[in-house]
């Protein structure tokens, strides 16, 4: 049985490409993969058209005039499954046998304009399988678009814990706060920064804030630091092997407590597992999919993103019992190893093979 994976800018560093090539990898000896890097490539002129039409007219327009392009571009006949990693990879294939990848931010009602509120529904009541990448897409699939939801599986993003497990701590002889991640105002940088305000002008605690990550936010972030009354240490947009050997082992607490806005939320949150895998706790939020990344008590806590002196407190507190989240906190990553979430998907291309063009669920 032949397996295509197609994925949205393939060579892009990005969650969802990671997410692919390490289950790509996981199963390329087991079954017969392909991965091929899908790019949108239709003119800005088309785009715009396609965006303010309605919805039932831009739907077709897709599929008279556009969906043959994209065929004879990816060409998909030799395969016998399709597994795209995104719904609008899945567009001009509505008539193949094929599973759907779905990571919650794309099927947000701000997120769905134009043809793509008549198209994604068919995207996924036409898939043999829907993944989900937390319980959070799950329910959002089911409610806004009625799927049954023995269709759906809930398969999380994965870590390699193979970079991390080799790693030793680094020492220092101060506490160090850290924070890693794209700078948008879904993160809540800001808010960080004023909890961490709070800590140094209330607790007698002598710390170093290291902040990685790059974005749109960057400007107002950089003020914010400037004024701030405590250390801290910028690392700019860090790489692979910086981030596994210099910045993760170094930090005492994570922290990242994200915040809901209309058509932005955290899916998941593979930071706080990789943080979990040195055995660091993490401050979080009950936003989006972070639960199902983030256990409470036994992998870090969960605050109000829009408190700081709750993010505060909730820093200390996981400061004070640190220990305590050690054994626990790694235990907890190691549920998300990429070869135990590459076996559920080779469980789903099992099941197919077995049935083959017959319906099956998850």
């Amino acid at each position: 049985m032949k397996i295509l994976f197609i994925v949205p800018e393939l060579y892009t560093k990005g969650g969802i490409q990671e997410f692919a090539k390490s289950i790509y990898s996981g199963l390329k000896d087991k079954f017969d993969l392909e991965i091929i890097n899908w790019t949108y490539d239709l003119n800005i002129p088309s785009n715009i058209i396609l965006r303010r039409l309605p919805p039932k007219m831009g739907a077709y327009l897709f599929s008279r005039f556009y969906t043959d392009h994209f065929r004879r571009k990816h060409r998909t006949n030799d395969a016998d499954l399709l597994h795209f990693w995104h719904l609008e990879e899945a567009m001009p294939f509505l008539d193949k046998k094929y599973i759907v990848t779905c990571h919650g931010l794309e099927i947000l009602a701000e997120n769905i304009k134009g043809y793509k509120k008549k198209l994604f529904p068919k995207v996924l009541s036409n898939a043999a399988l829907i993944s989900a990448d937390s319980r959070y897409t799950k329910e959002i699939i089911i409610k806004k678009f009625s799927i049954n939801p023995k269709k759906i599986k809930i398969i999380t993003p994965a870590i390699d814990l193979e970079k991390f497990v080799h790693i030793k701590r680094v020492k220092k002889e101060k506490i160090i706060f850290g924070t890693l991640t794209r700078f948008n105002k879904r993160k809540n940088v800001p808010n960080i920064i004023k909890a961490l305000n709070i800590i140094k002008e209330n607790y007698n605690i002598d710390f170093i804030y290291y902040l990685a990550g790059k974005g749109l936010e960057k400007k107002r972030i950089m003020r914010e630091l400037k004024k701030a009354k405590f250390e801290w240490k910028y690392f700019g947009e860090i790489s692979e092997e910086k981030k596994i050997k210099e910045f993760y082992p170094a930090l005492d607490v994570f922290v990242m407590p994200p915040l809901e806005m209309p058509g932005d939320v955290e899916g998941f949150g593979i930071v706080y597992l990789e943080a979990n895998t040195y055995g660091i706790p993490v401050v979080a939020s009950r936003t989006g999919g972070v639960p199902d990344a983030v256990k409470e008590n036994i992998s870090g806590v969960f605050a109000d993103p829009s408190n700081p002196n709750d993010i505060a407190i909730k820093i200390i507190n996981l400061l004070r019992n640190k220990d305590k989240y050690y054994k626990s906190s790694k235990n907890w990553a190691k549920k998300f190893d990429v070869k135990i979430i590459a076996e559920e998907f080779a469980t789903v291309y099992s099941k197919f093979l077995k049935t083959r063009y017959k319906e099956f669920s998850g």
